[in-house]
């Protein structure tokens, strides 16, 4: 998520607000108003957002940003503002699909995850469920319920299925998971009854082998867990994707997983293979895990064509196409959210950049170095 830091004053407690810039707005409760200087109209907003220090005699809170920051914010946008002048877009207007951290629990801990485990903030949650109940969300805008992992949640999780039900009804949903809650038929049947129309289960799958995908995964039994997860859902006709996320424990064989999941599961609706994000657990276990992807072109060109010809819906994500077979280019997405989406300098070269999905910002310098304009 994008994220400024200011000066604050009057803050409390975690403001949430959608910026405006008309000082009239009808709704001030809900909004955080953003102006170059202080002013008087502020009284009411949720919050201020100004270039010049607030008055001292103001009670409305307030963050004093530079002018750069100040001009980047933009309206209809949803902010946090945290007592520390730290201040988090948390809705982006404008962006296709807009993530929800539900939790920071979960329970695997993957040699390759991007957001560490860590005990469950209760603030989170009802964080997103206020999310929820401020924005207007488009109906081409996306809803990603992500963490941690959001199932463990247990009713708090159903109730901000009910929020997205009652407020935003039309709207994509996707659920990023390690389907092990749905190992459990009661809870899936739960799930089933309680989650929006427009829904999307993005489910992790590391290999085709029970002790390989334990190990990525960190916790035993997690393999049979999620297979039988998939079925549970399968049973009730949900749309299911699986993710690969491709590391040097998986690469050497993505074909077999492929046939794997084209003979296993069927019913799925797509298939992701997946670059790595190099951050949290990532960076921490590089050395074990990082392999350019520039090596396993040819394992990710065979298991794409597996599940293309078997009729399953394949994409590749986070991944430059400089880096994998151009017979599988058209596979290819810009999927890297883009407040993390940048390009290296020597792309600025490349005929094929509009195209292409770049890298992760948050990976630093650990990029293949066959990276290379087209």
């Amino acid at each position: 998520m994008l994220q400024y830091k200011g000066i604050a004053d009057n803050i409390s407690r975690p403001i949430l607000g959608i910026v405006t810039r008309n000082p009239f707005s009808l709704y001030r409760n809900k909004c955080i108003f953003v102006a170059d200087n202080p002013s008087m109209l502020a009284k009411g907003f949720a919050g201020h957002i100004t270039v010049s220090q607030s008055n001292k005699n103001s009670v409305t809170p307030h963050i004093k940003v530079d002018k750069k920051v100040a001009s980047v914010l933009v309206d209809g946008d949803c902010l946090l503002l945290d007592k520390d002048g730290l201040i988090t877009v948390v809705w982006e207007k404008s962006a296709v699909m807009n993530p929800l951290l539900i939790t920071e629990m979960c329970d695997c801990h993957c040699r390759m995850c991007p957001q560490p485990p860590k005990a469950h903030d209760s603030n989170l949650t009802e964080i997103c469920k206020r999310i929820l109940d401020l924005i207007k969300i488009h109906e081409s805008q996306t809803i990603c319920l992500t963490g941690g992992e959001p199932t463990l949640i247990k009713q708090d999780f159903f109730d901000i299925l009910g929020l997205i039900r009652k407020n935003h009804p039309s709207s994509p949903v996707m659920l990023l998971t390690n389907g092990k809650s749905f190992s459990d038929f009661n809870f899936t049947k739960q799930f089933v009854s309680n989650r929006p129309r427009n829904f999307l289960s993005c489910i992790s799958l590391h290999s085709d082998v029970d002790e390989e995908h334990d190990r990525i995964a960190g916790v035993k039994n997690s393999f049979y867990k999620t297979i039988k997860g998939l079925h549970n859902l399968a049973r009730f006709r949900e749309m299911i994707e699986i993710r690969v996320v491709i590391s040097r424990h998986n690469a050497s064989h993505l074909e077999s997983i492929a046939t794997f999941i084209y003979r296993n599961l069927p019913f799925v609706s797509h298939c992701a293979f997946m670059g790595m994000e190099i951050t949290g657990l990532a960076a921490d276990n590089y050395t074990e895990i990082w392999i350019d992807p520039y090596e396993y072109r040819e394992q990710l060109s065979k298991a794409v064509k597996v599940l293309s010809r078997g009729g399953i819906n394949a994409s590749v994500y986070n991944l430059p196409l400089c880096l994998i077979d151009e017979s599988i280019w058209r596979f290819a997405r810009k999927s890297i959210s883009g407040w993390k989406n940048e390009y290296l300098p020597i792309c600025d070269s490349c005929k094929e950049k509009s195209s292409c999905s770049g890298i992760f910002s948050s990976s630093d310098l650990n990029q293949s170095p066959n990276i290379q304009p087209q």
